[in-house]
């Protein structure tokens, strides 16, 4: 059985309050570094990865200008059947809010 891929999200872009990209890049299988650098994905992609079974993981800037894993992604339903994203976690600084924007 082939091994599950790991994405990174390190921004989101917005129309008003609805996510409608997020900044997604392939992390290789020890997460140490890009197998495919960040680029803008629309969200019903990433949503198509997660449903795949890949594995989709915020990913935070440090005090220092590097880059930290944060919480894993997840689908989120709206009350209009929208599909958004969400964290499975949220703790002070590791919200989805706390994304840069693009």
């Amino acid at each position: 059985m082939a091994e599950k891929a790991t994405y990174g999200i390190t921004a989101l872009r917005y129309a008003g309050t609805q996510i409608v990209e997020a900044m997604m890049g392939l992390i290789d299988a020890q997460r140490a570094r890009w197998d495919l650098r960040p680029a803008p994905t629309r969200v019903n992609e990433v949503v198509d990865r997660l449903v795949e079974g890949d594995t989709v993981i915020s990913v935070f800037p440090d005090g220092e200008g590097h880059l930290q894993a944060g919480p894993e992604v997840m689908v989120d339903v709206l009350p209009g059947g929208n599909e958004t994203l969400a964290l499975a976690e949220e703790a002070p600084g590791r919200c989805l809010d706390d994304l840069p924007r693009f």
